[in-house]
């Protein structure tokens, strides 16, 4: 082997065991709870004004949201995954205040500098975030709810609502009935099947639900 080719390979290493190279795309962050709980979250860094906080399902965590998280950093748009209480190393109070930890990551971006917040949440994330927002002064831009596992309606006009669920599942006639009663601006995409939440990144219809949700959170503000 000359010369030559060993200072390149012995290059090319350095590179790959650089900091710089094994980055992850996020970084770990925690923060408090009003009841005293400490939420782990996963913050994926871009736009400073714009962000979307990921709430997962009963079987899901945090990680569960990194591919779309990605794509929102990818498109300028920061992302906060969080692990609910008792999921991961998060801690807190009652397991049926998850609503605070929505709160929480709320506070959190605010105290970031973020003035453009939107959350997806998937069933029982969903259901955590319907009951944070049943309060009018929580400022959410937009609200992505997939198949909301229970939980009241969005009486507030400053939130643009999106529902999603699939036509035969066990959860349809209560989805609609939330649906129906959350003030407008609201749209619904009922996709077919009987899949749920989450696992409808499983299924056919994944990239159109991909980009449905990228597409009504929108793009960072220049």
């Amino acid at each position: 082997m000359n010369f030559n080719r060993i200072v390149f390979l012995l290059a090319s290493l350095a590179v790959l065991s650089s900091p710089e190279a094994s980055a992850q795309p996020y970084q770990p962050v925690s923060f408090k709870t009003v009841d005293g709980g400490v939420i782990e979250a996963s913050f994926f860094k871009a736009s400073k004004s714009k962000a979307v906080i990921f709430a997962h399902g009963a079987i899901f965590n945090k990680e569960s949201w990194y591919f779309l998280a990605e794509e929102f950093q990818r498109k300028g748009v920061a992302a906060l995954t969080i692990d609910f209480r008792g999921y991961g190393n998060s801690t807190g109070g009652s397991t049926s205040k998850k609503m605070y930890d929505i709160l929480a990551a709320i506070s959190y971006l605010k105290e970031q500098g973020f003035t453009d917040i939107n959350v997806v949440g998937a069933s029982m994330g969903g259901a955590a975030v319907l009951v944070a927002l049943s309060n009018n002064s929580v400022p959410i831009r937009k609200a992505v709810l997939m198949a909301p596992a229970g939980g009241p309606a969005i009486e507030s006009t400053a939130t643009d609502k999106l529902f999603i669920v699939s036509k035969n599942e066990g959860m349809f006639d209560g989805v609609m009935a939330i649906y129906n009663a959350s003030a407008e601006p609201k749209q619904i995409k009922i996709y077919p099947g009987n899949a749920h939440a989450q696992h409808l990144f499983k299924t056919d219809v994944r990239d159109d639900l991909i980009a449905r949700i990228i597409n009504f959170i929108g793009p960072a503000k220049p």
